[in-house]
């Protein structure tokens, strides 16, 4: 099956995409989507009118969204590299809803406050900001009691939340800290030594330098 994923590694929901990948050691053909060109973001979408990415296509396979793309490699691949979504129903429950409060709760309010870090200072949305930071807050409070019940999380028991956290709390280092919340410190770490990230991370390093995120 010749997969190919539409990607851009500077994108959060790419690099969950990407990790996921690694983790389950699926082949694939990298397309790399130049989102801020507009002669490649219009080609691309001929492609997939909405034109947001990542997208996987293949031999009828056309699947947009993180997670969707994640729920077909562990449907169609599910002895292969790390399982992503527990078999056991109750465990794939909870494994969707913390997927779901990092995606839309820590990864989209993080995102808000970037790309409002971007426009001039006269363009910029104070009101968002200060209401992305509160709900990057409250989602650090229960990642961080979470956590405390679960010391495993981003090591022996990765899975696709985590693909979901790594990339908004690596923008979050700089964008909204969490050093007071110990346990994320510590589950920030156990991701960073994954195999996947630093795979990942020769790509994305570059890729974020004229963005001036570190």
């Amino acid at each position: 099956m010749n997969l190919k994923l539409y990607y851009n590694v500077a994108s959060t929901y790419s690099q969950k995409a990407l990790l996921a990948f690694f983790e389950k050691g699926v082949p694939f053909t990298a397309a790399v989507v130049s989102m801020q060109d507009p002669v490649a973001r219009a080609e691309y979408k001929k492609l997939y009118p909405v034109g947001k990415i990542p997208l996987l296509t293949g031999d009828d396979v056309f699947i947009p969204e993180s997670s969707i793309i994640i729920e077909y490699l562990e449907n169609e691949f599910p002895d292969s590299g790390t399982t992503l979504i527990p078999h056991d129903k109750t465990a794939a429950r909870r494994v969707r809803f913390k997927d779901r409060v990092t995606d839309l709760y820590l990864n989209d309010p993080v995102a808000s406050i970037f790309f409002d870090g971007l426009k001039p200072p006269e363009a910029r949305n104070a009101e968002a900001v200060a209401k992305a930071r509160e709900t990057i807050g409250l989602t650090y409070g229960y990642m961080e009691s979470a956590l405390a019940k679960n010391p495993d999380a981003g090591g022996a028991d990765f899975n696709m939340s985590d693909c979901a956290a790594f990339a908004p709390l690596f923008y979050a280092q700089r964008l909204h800290p969490f050093h007071d919340y110990p346990n994320i410190v510590a589950y920030f770490g156990r991701l960073m030594a994954r195999p996947s990230v630093q795979r990942l991370m020769p790509e994305l390093l570059p890729a974020l330098e004229r963005f001036n995120v570190k």
